[in-house]
């Protein structure tokens, strides 16, 4: 084995080092994939290159994978080292891959510029067939302020998502909002053809400077099934029962089109103790105790709810009285899940240790804030928190000012008392039932019962099934209704709620079976307008254009409140 490997390194010093570049393909389709490859020759490394002169055309997907091969043709030994790029092309046209420096065990070869014809389209499939969309809901705001930026990936075709590169934009503060795994897709019309759409990334975005500033595309890898090609007369097989045995998986990248956020400063009068707040604020203080004795912790509370920037700015320094020794505070955020607005709560805690009697007021917090709404800027405070101090009660206690920060936090944790409450004695000779003993009476009836109780409850609940869902029938109707909006959801949620609140018993219903199990329970209009809805909702999925969601999903629920009242 030592020979055979150093016959291989003789013929490498004799033969010399090469590299090579190469693509798979050289002509092919926006936002199709092709392959890359960097070979070299009898080289004892794998080779470096610097690819960033083609990310101006060309955009990584993924790589670089590594291969090592070697070979014996006619009594000559060859080694090479293989890196591979799957990339996407950025724009269509004539586009080079330009030569690249190649750094092989030390030496810096070339390799040859690649020429690539892009088309504007391809054969994978329709560019209003698959896209991937950047909804924001606006592209003029001042510094801080939120821009919730949605992706959305609309199909026509059958595909199954492979990867998906989030966006990084530079010049913001991110904040996500919300990332459904997996993504799920729902029907949606667009000038009458309908989609499936799926929400993949919800995030908002606060610029951190003022100019225009460009959104980085968000790049989806995914797997689209397409019929293969056949050049032959109709036969059988055209059957639309033997497609699938002829269709072919590709893979496609989509990406998202170039958005622009035109950055404003803020207007003239911005406060003195500005720190950069923007949005809508509330704040509050107050401590959990408002009577301590000298040497004892107290615990301070800030709280600042609201919506905005809540992660971009920081509190003013607080002027605490030098009578109190203060801990570093720690700080905590919760997100409110809200699906368009960033909003929580930041809330800060100061240990607070007052080292002399009296009555000490602990300082008030003021914070200057930009709203965008009315493009002004306000101002809002806590109030003044009293603290009445009283002496302690060892006079060596309150002087041991010698202590540090650390000792004095742990001092509530040395000691451990094993009774905090005192014994209670009986008297010898007294005559009475222990208590235990009244216990475990008490305890076995309440066994022997319970059983009894559970299956009482069980099938009283079970006989009032019914019942109750009438009774919340409504309630549930308003919440789908103002959950989701569209004409089959508004149909839907109608046959359940006079399903539930009529206590109908069968599951296929439609405007004639309503009109004629309803007749003369609910007044005549308020039964006209309801079956005329229904005629509305089953129009409106052949014609989404007659009547918006908004409007059929309103007058439903102001029609289903007025019948609620003559069940």
């Amino acid at each position: 084995m030592r020979v055979f490997f150093s016959i291989i390194l003789l013929f490498q010093l004799v033969s010399g080092q090469s590299v090579t570049a190469s693509v798979d393909v050289n002509q092919l389709a926006v936002n199709e994939t092709f392959t890359f490859k960097i070979d070299t020759k009898d080289a004892d490394n794998m080779p470096r290159i610097n690819l960033a002169p083609l990310e101006k055309n060309f955009t990584i997907i993924s790589g670089p994978a590594q291969q090592t091969s070697y070979q014996w043709i006619n009594g000559k030994a060859t080694s090479s080292k293989t890196l591979t790029w799957t990339l996407v092309p950025n724009q269509k046209g004539q586009l080079t891959i330009p030569a690249l420096t190649v750094t092989v065990d030390g030496k810096k070869l070339k390799t040859k510029p690649i020429r690539i014809n892009v088309k504007g389209s391809g054969q994978v499939v329709n560019k209003d067939e698959l896209f991937l969309l950047a909804e924001i809901d606006q592209d003029e705001v001042y510094v801080g302020e939120q821009v919730t930026v949605t992706y959305k990936l609309y199909t026509r075709v059958q595909m199954s998502l492979e990867d998906i590169k989030y966006p990084e934009s530079v010049g913001f503060w991110t904040e996500e909002l919300s990332v459904p795994r997996p993504p799920r897709f729902n029907q949606t019309t667009i000038n009458g053809v309908l989609y499936n759409v799926a929400t993949l990334y919800k995030v908002a975005l606060f610029p951190t400077k003022t100019g225009e500033l460009e959104l980085t595309p968000m790049t989806v890898r995914c797997n689209v099934q397409i019929q293969k090609k056949r050049k032959r007369q109709r036969s059988i097989f055209d059957d639309p029962f033997f497609n699938n045995f002829f269709n072919e998986t590709v893979q496609k990248v989509l990406r998202t089109e170039s958005r622009k956020i035109r950055v404003k400063p803020y207007p003239a009068g911005q406060p003195a103790n500005f720190t950069g707040a923007v949005g809508e604020f509330k704040l509050a203080a107050s401590v959990d105790t408002d009577k301590v004795k000298a040497n004892e912790a107290v615990t301070y509370y800030v709280e600042l709810q609201g919506t905005g920037n809540l992660n971009m700015f920081s509190l003013p320094k607080l002027d605490f009285p030098e009578t109190m020794e203060v801990f570093p505070p720690t700080a905590s955020f919760e997100q409110k899940q809200l699906w368009d607005q960033f909003t929580g709560n930041m809330k800060w805690e100061y240990i607070l240790i007052p080292r002399q009697a009296g009555k000490v007021f602990l300082p008030r917090i003021e914070l200057a804030y930009f709203n965008p709404k009315d493009e002004q800027f306000h101002s809002i405070s806590s109030r003044s928190v009293e603290l009445n101090i009283s002496p302690a009660k060892d006079q060596l206690t309150s002087g041991t000012s010698g202590f540090t920060k650390e000792e004095i936090a742990l001092l509530g944790q040395d000691i451990h008392y094993n009774v905090t409450s005192p014994r209670s004695w009986i008297e010898r000779g007294s005559r009475g039932i222990p208590i235990w003993v009244w216990t475990s009476y008490i305890l076995a009836a309440g066994l022997f019962l319970a059983p009894v109780t559970f299956t009482r409850y069980q099938q009283q609940r079970i006989a009032t099934t019914g019942q109750r869902m009438s009774h919340r029938a409504l309630k549930r109707a308003l919440k789908s209704l103002q959950t989701q909006s569209s004409i089959e959801n508004v149909a839907f949620t109608v046959y359940t709620y006079l399903k539930e609140r009529w206590q109908l018993k069968t599951d296929k219903m439609d405007p004639l079976f309503v009109e004629q199990e309803l007749n003369g329970i609910i007044p005549p209009e308020e039964l006209e307008g309801l079956i005329q809805l229904l005629k509305d909702c089953d129009a409106g999925r052949y014609s989404p254009e007659t009547m918006t969601d908004q409007d059929i999903a309103g007058t439903a629920g102001k029609l289903l409140k007025k019948m609620d009242s003559h069940a």
